[in-house]
C-alpha cells in the first residue's frame, strides 16, 4: 500500500493551500508588473499621480496580465493544471447567457446601498474624503475603449485568478465557505475601501454563477456587465451635476435595496433552475426555499471529479489496493504464455512438497507481517492528512493577513 506523499497529487485537485497560492501569486505578480510599469513611465516623464486615459487603459492591461501569468506559474510550479480545469470552455444555454447580466444589474442596484453607506462611514471616521476613482474619459470612443480595458480584460483575468483558482481551491473545504471566503479576498484584494463591500457581495455572486451553471464564462459574462454598467452609470452621472436633498438620496438607497435584493433573490433561484434543466435534461420547478441544501445542489450542479474524492485513510488504501491489482494484472496479461504456465507449475509443485502444515504457517506469517505494515502506512498516512489539513488553514489565514494588511496600508494612504 502506498503512503500518501507517494501517490500523484495532481490527482486531487486543487486544495485550499492552493487557492491561498494562487492567490497570494496573484499579489506577488501584480505589484511587480506595476512596479515596472511605473518606473517605465517615471522614466519617459509621464505624471502617474493624474495620469492621462490611454495610461490607465494601459495599467488595466498590464495587471489582468499579471493575474493570468500568476495563475500559469502557479500551475506550473504546484502542477495542478488551473487553467486546464477552469472550465472556460463549457457553453451556456442562450437563456442562461440572458439572465445573467440582469442578474448583474440586480446586483448593482441591491449592494450599491451597501457600498455607498459603508465608505461613507469609513471617511467619517477617518476625516477623509472619497478619491476620483479611475479616470475613463469624457468622449464616446473614450469610454467605448474603456468598457474594454475595464469590463472585458478583468473579466478574464480576475474570474481565472479568482474563481477557477480561489474559489475552486476553497470549495474542497465546502462550496458555500468557497463562495463567502472568494468573495471576501475579492473584495480586499483591491485593496480600495470604495470597492470593498460592492466586491464582497458582487464577488459571492461570481462565485455562485460559476459553481451553478460549472461554467466559467457565467461569471466572467456577470463581471463583464458589471463593470460595463458601472462605467456607463458613471458617464452618464458625470455629465450631470444632479444634487438631491439627503432624505431623497436616502430613500432612493432604501428602494434601490430592496428592490435589487427581491430580484436578486429570485434571479439567482432561476438561474439554479436553468441549470437544473441544462443538466439533467427535465423542465424543474421553480423553488422559493432555493437556498435550502444549496451546499449539496452546488456540488451536484459543478460535479467536479475531485468532490468524489477524500483524503481520509480509507479511500487511499482501497484506491492503493487497486492500483496495487491493477499493476498485478497487467503484470499477468504481459507475462508469455509459457513462461506463465511454467510458472503456474512450478507454484503448484512446490506447494504439493513443502505440504499444508508448512504453507499455513507462511500465511499466518505474511499476514502479521501484513497487518503490522498496514497499521504503520495507516498512522502514517492518518499524520500526513492533519499536516495537509493544518498547513490549508494556515496559508489560508496567511493570504487573508496579507491582504487585510494592504488593505488597510492603502486605506491610511488615501486618507
Amino acid at each position: 500500500m502506498k503512503k500518501l506523499e507517494d501517490i500523484d497529487k495532481s490527482y486531487f485537485g486543487p486544495r485550499m493551500s492552493d487557492g491561498a497560492g494562487v492567490f497570494v501569486a496573484g499579489f506577488v505578480f501584480l505589484y511587480i508588473f506595476q512596479i515596472v510599469l511605473l518606473l517605465i513611465a517615471e522614466l519617459n516623464g509621464i505624471n502617474v499621480e493624474k495620469p492621462p486615459v490611454w495610461f490607465n487603459w494601459i495599467m488595466m492591461f498590464v495587471n489582468q496580465a499579471a493575474l493570468v501569468s500568476a495563475v500559469a506559474a502557479y500551475s506550473a510550479v504546484s502542477h495542478k493544471r488551473l487553467l486546464e480545469e477552469s472550465r472556460i470552455t463549457r457553453k451556456l444555454n442562450y437563456k442562461q447567457a440572458l439572465i445573467i447580466p440582469v442578474i448583474a444589474l440586480a446586483s448593482i442596484l441591491a449592494f450599491l446601498p451597501l457600498a455607498e453607506g459603508f465608505v461613507r462611514l469609513i471617511y467619517l471616521i477617518t476625516k477623509g474624503s472619497p478619491s476620483g476613482g479611475l479616470d475613463i474619459g469624457t468622449k464616446w470612443w473614450e469610454i467605448i475603449i474603456s468598457v474594454v480595458f475595464v469590463a472585458v480584460l478583468p473579466a478574464i483575468g480576475e474570474e481565472l485568478l479568482f474563481r477557477a483558482g480561489v474559489a475552486r481551491g476553497l470549495k474542497r473545504k465546502n462550496y458555500l465557505f468557497a463562495i463567502i471566503m472568494s468573495g471576501l479576498l475579492f473584495s480586499i484584494f483591491h485593496g480600495n475601501a470604495e470597492q470593498t463591500v460592492h466586491q464582497f457581495f458582487i464577488g459571492m455572486v461570481f462565485a455562485y454563477l460559476y459553481f451553478v451553471t460549472g461554467s466559467l464564462l457565467a461569471s466572467m459574462i456577470c463581471h463583464f456587465a458589471n463593470n460595463a454598467f458601472v462605467i456607463i452609470f458613471s458617464a452618464i452621472t458625470s455629465s450631470k451635476n444632479v444634487k438631491m436633498s439627503s432624505a431623497v438620496e436616502i430613500s432612493m438607497y432604501i428602494g434601490m435595496f430592496v428592490v435589487g435584493i427581491v430580484a436578486l433573490y429570485f434571479l439567482l433561484g432561476y438561474i439554479m433552475k436553468l441549470s437544473k434543466d441544462a443538466k439533467y435534461k427535465e423542465k424543474t420547478k421553480y423553488q422559493l426555499n432555493w437556498l435550502k441544501d444549496l451546499s449539496n445542489t452546488l456540488k451536484n450542479l459543478f460535479d467536479d471529479p475531485c468532490d468524489g474524492i477524500s483524503l481520509d485513510y480509507d479511500l487511499e488504501k482501497k484506491g492503493a489496493q487497486a492500483e496495487n491489482a491493477n499493476d498485478q494484472s497487467k503484470y499477468t496479461s504481459q507475462m508469455p504464455a509459457n513462461e506463465f504456465n511454467s510458472q503456474n507449475q512450478q507454484t503448484i509443485s512446490q506447494n504439493s512438497n513443502n505440504g499444508q502444515n508448512l504453507q499455513k504457517t507462511n500465511k499466518n506469517v505474511n499476514n502479521s507481517q501484513d497487518n503490522q505494515m498496514d497499521k504503520l502506512l495507516e498512522e502514517a498516512n492518518l499524520q500526513t492528512i492533519k499536516k495537509r489539513n493544518k498547513f490549508d488553514w494556515y496559508a489560508l489565514i496567511a493570504a487573508t493577513g496579507i491582504s487585510l494588511a494592504v488593505w488597510i496600508i492603502n486605506l491610511v494612504a488615501q486618507v
